[in-house]
């Protein structure tokens, strides 16, 4: 039987040993003896790895086989650009991305190969769990019905067809100014462009961090949230319809913001949460008013 071919890309700013827990749920996920999994890992930085990173690398893959490039421009979308011109000239049949920082069950692969075959779609798209404590990452965590069509997918977890390649998009920089959303602009182009994104409750589960662990991190990243909004309208539209979607969807998370702390007394902190994540974002947005 003919082995489905799969390169996996993982982009990171630095060698680091959570980095290596995702290596082995990938060898996991390469035992299924229909796969024929190879790895592509992207360096943001010049100086390369040192040789006992690498051989920890070699062992943890043990038999699978990877290759790694290095990107010496600071950014993401620079790494993932570096990525794709990479995977043009791969021979696969299907790629997938995943971000450094998370952990994948050992059916994840299978799982996004087999709905992908079998949903009349080229790219399909899943949740990402935290493995934290801390209540208020719910707010970020996607959810859709099983099966539906949605406009943008999330390199965290994202399964594609290689004739998604063929559409010559690249990730821009000029919208992840504050450190996100180049994947959305870069998904959602593919959506316009005619690619089906279709939902697979499929999960990553992100490991937690330290530095996220915190009021402060969640504050910044929602007003981000509300700015990067705009930029990414901005490359996807005319000048004149950013600034009327800005103005719409500002008071639609002012609209949510409400809606939220009406719920409140019926489940306190998950409401509380959310209703405080979209006046923040309500707040980005309306900065995009003075900055526009």
């Amino acid at each position: 039987m003919k082995k489905d071919r799969i390169c996996i890309s993982i982009c990171s700013r630095r060698f680091n040993y959570n980095f290596l827990k995702l290596l082995d749920c990938i060898y996991k996920n390469s035992l299924n003896k229909n796969l024929k999994i190879n790895l592509l890992i992207v360096f943001n930085c010049s100086t390369k790895i040192k040789k006992f990173q690498e051989k920890l690398i070699k062992k943890t893959l043990k038999k699978i086989i990877f290759k790694i490039i290095y990107e010496k421009k600071k950014g993401i979308s620079y790494v993932r650009n570096k990525c794709l011109s990479y995977l043009k000239y791969t021979n696969f049949d299907y790629y997938c991305f995943l971000d450094d920082d998370c952990k994948i069950k050992n059916n994840y692969i299978i799982n996004h190969l087999k709905f992908i075959k079998n949903s009349n779609c080229s790219i399909v798209s899943g949740p990402q769990f935290y493995e934290s404590n801390k209540l208020f990452f719910k707010v970020f965590e996607r959810n859709f019905i099983q099966g539906q069509k949605i406009f943008w997918a999330s390199t965290n977890n994202v399964f594609f067809k290689k004739k998604v390649l063929k559409n010559n998009v690249f990730f821009s920089n000029k919208v992840s100014r504050y450190g996100f959303g180049e994947d959305q602009l870069f998904f959602s182009k593919l959506f316009r462009k005619g690619e089906v994104i279709k939902w697979n409750h499929n999960p990553v589960y992100e490991i937690s961090q330290k530095r996220r662990e915190n009021l402060k991190w969640f504050i910044d990243r929602n007003i981000k949230y509300g700015l990067t909004g705009l930029l990414i309208d901005k490359e996807i539209y005319n000048f004149s319809m950013a600034y009327i979607l800005n103005i719409i969807k500002a008071f639609y998370n002012l609209f949510l913001a409400s809606v939220y702390l009406f719920l409140i007394p019926i489940d306190l902190t998950n409401n509380f949460y959310k209703s405080f994540a979209y006046s923040l974002r309500f707040f980005g947005r309306s900065i995009n008013f003075v900055k526009f």
